[in-house]
C-alpha cells in the first residue's frame, strides 16, 4: 500500500535532481516518487528514470501548475507532497511537514524558511499575502512556498481547477483555505539553487510575476 506520494516538477534540471530524488528516497517507506518533466531539453528525465518510480515527459513546456496536475491526476498515496526539483540534500526535510498531516494537526503544510536563512521577499509576495488574507482571512508568511503537504482528500477541490505556470501555488492556496483546510507553516531550511542576478535570473524571475499576475487575475475574476 502506497501512504506517501512526492510529486516533483522539473524542468531542465539535470544538476539538482539527483541529490534531490536521492534525498527523497533515503526518506521514503510505502511511497511513490512521480516526477514530471516539463519539457527539458537537458538529461533531467535520464536521471529521474535511474531513481523515480513513475516519470512523465511532455517534449513541449507546458508550466508547473499543469506539471503538478498530471503528477496528482496519477498519485496514488493517501498523503500528497510536492516538492520542487532543485532541492537537493534539503528535500529530506519533507518529513516535517509530513508529519503534522499524517498526525491530523494539519490538512496542509508549507515550508517557510527558519529565521536566521535567506527568505524570499519583494512585491508579489507582499501582494500574494495581502490578496490571500483578503481572500480567507488567514495571514500566511509564504503563500507562495513550492513544497507543501495535504491529504489527498482535497484532491477533489484542486483537481477541478485550471492552474497556470508559477501561479499555482496563489491559486491552490485561496481554494483549499476557502474549502475550510487547516493550514501549517513549518519552518525548515529547505533551499534552492540561487538564481543569480544575471540575465537568465531576471527572465526567470519576471517569468514567474507574469505567471502569478495571470493567476491573480483569474482569482479577483
Amino acid at each position: 500500500m502506497i501512504e506517501v506520494s512526492y510529486v516533483i516538477p522539473a524542468f531542465n534540471e539535470e544538476e539538482r535532481i539527483r541529490k534531490t530524488l536521492e534525498a527523497v528516497k533515503d526518506i521514503s517507506v510505502n511511497a511513490e516518487i512521480i516526477v514530471i518533466d516539463d519539457g527539458s531539453s537537458d538529461q533531467t528525465a535520464a536521471i529521474a528514470n535511474q531513481i523515480a518510480d513513475t516519470v512523465i515527459s511532455y517534449s513541449q513546456n507546458k508550466g508547473k501548475g499543469f506539471a503538478l496536475t498530471q503528477g496528482w491526476k496519477i498519485a496514488k498515496g493517501t498523503y500528497i507532497v510536492c516538492l520542487d526539483a532543485d532541492l537537493g540534500e534539503t528535500a529530506k526535510e519533507a518529513v516535517a511537514l509530513l508529519e503534522p498531516v499524517r498526525d491530523g494537526n494539519a490538512d496542509v503544510t508549507t515550508s517557510i524558511i527558519k529565521a536566521g536563512k535567506k527568505a524570499g521577499t519583494g512585491f508579489v509576495k507582499r501582494r500574494v499575502q495581502a490578496l490571500v488574507y483578503h481572500k480567507t482571512g488567514v495571514r500566511l508568511e509564504a503563500p507562495l512556498s513550492g513544497q507543501r503537504v495535504f491529504h489527498r482528500k482535497w484532491l477533489p477541490v484542486l483537481l477541478k481547477r485550471s492552474y497556470t505556470g508559477f501561479g499555482i501555488e496563489t491559486q491552490m492556496t485561496i481554494d483549499l483555505l476557502q474549502s475550510g483546510a487547516i493550514y501549517l507553516e513549518v519552518p525548515t531550511t529547505m533551499q534552492h539553487r540561487e538564481m543569480g542576478r544575471d540575465v537568465k535570473g531576471f527572465f526567470h524571475r519576471l517569468k514567474q510575476w507574469f505567471d502569478i499576475e495571470r493567476q491573480l487575475r483569474g482569482v479577483q475574476s
